[in-house]
C-alpha cells in the first residue's frame, strides 16, 4: 500500500474534525513564468493564508497553520455553514482579510493573525478545491470532478466564494490580474488527484509581471467576473 493509499484508508475512518487538524497538504510547485496548456486550470493566487475549512453535523472546524483557535481570531467564519450545502465537507482554499472597500489587504491579515489590530477588516474565504463530502475522500478523484462538486455545494456570498479562473490560457488571466493588482497566478492539472506533499505538475504556482506599487489592490468582486 501507498503512502497516498495508506492516508485515504486512515481518512476514511477519522471524524472529519480531526482529520481537517491532522492531514498533509498538496504543496504547489515552484514555476518561473505563466504558460498555456488545455490540461490546466487556472486562477489567481489571492494575497492570503492557506486555511481549510470543515463541516460536519453542525460543526465547523477551521486550520490555518501556527494559529491555534483561528474561529477567535476570525469570528466572522462561524457564518460559513449558511453557504455550504450537505455535510461532511472538508475544503482548501484561502483567508482573506478584507479592507472597507471590499480589497484584500495582506497589512490587516497580518496584524489580525498576530494578534495586534483584532477586529480590524472583514474575513472572507475563497474556496478553492474539496476534499471530502458527506464522509468520502475525494483526494483521489480528479480535479475537474472535485471542483465541479465544489462549485455545487458552496454559495458565493459574503464570506465565502469559489474561486474562479479559466482553462488553458494562462498567459491572459496573468494580464488580467497584473492590471488587477496580483502578482502570482497558480495552475492546477484537471486529471490530477489531491496529492499529500509536494504536487509536483499537479499544482504549479508562479509570478507574473510586476504591477506598479501605486496600483489598486483588487476588489474581491472582482473575482466573481472571470469566468468558470
Amino acid at each position: 500500500m501507498t503512502e497516498e493509499q495508506l492516508s485515504l484508508a486512515i481518512d476514511a475512518a477519522e471524524p472529519l474534525d480531526r482529520l481537517t487538524h491532522r492531514f498533509r497538504p498538496m504543496q504547489p510547485t515552484p514555476r518561473d513564468a505563466p504558460f498555456e496548456d488545455p490540461h490546466y486550470f487556472f486562477e489567481p493566487w489571492w494575497p492570503g493564508t492557506r486555511a481549510f475549512v470543515s463541516h460536519q453535523t453542525g460543526r465547523l472546524t477551521v486550520r490555518i497553520e501556527h494559529l491555534a483557535d483561528p474561529l477567535t481570531t476570525f469570528p466572522e467564519l462561524v457564518a460559513l455553514p449558511d453557504q455550504l450545502s450537505g455535510d461532511g465537507l472538508l475544503l482548501d482554499g484561502t483567508l482573506l482579510v478584507l479592507d472597507s472597500d471590499g480589497r484584500p489587504d495582506a497589512d490587516l491579515l497580518r496584524r489580525r493573525l498576530d494578534g495586534t489590530l483584532p477586529g480590524a477588516g472583514a474575513a472572507a474565504y475563497v474556496a478553492s478545491d474539496l476534499l471530502h463530502v458527506s464522509g468520502t475522500s475525494l483526494q483521489a478523484r480528479p480535479f475537474a470532478e472535485r471542483r465541479g462538486q465544489l462549485t455545487q455545494l458552496v454559495e458565493d456570498g459574503e464570506r465565502c466564494v469559489v474561486s474562479r479562473g479559466v482553462h488553458a490560457d494562462g498567459e491572459t488571466l496573468a494580464e488580467a490580474v497584473a492590471s488587477m493588482g496580483l502578482g502570482e497566478i497558480s495552475a492546477r492539472h484537471l486529471a490530477s488527484r489531491y496529492r499529500p506533499g509536494p504536487a509536483g505538475e499537479a499544482w504549479f504556482r508562479m509570478p507574473v509581471t510586476q504591477v506598479p506599487a501605486t496600483q489598486a489592490r483588487p476588489l474581491l468582486a472582482l473575482l466573481q467576473r472571470l469566468p468558470l
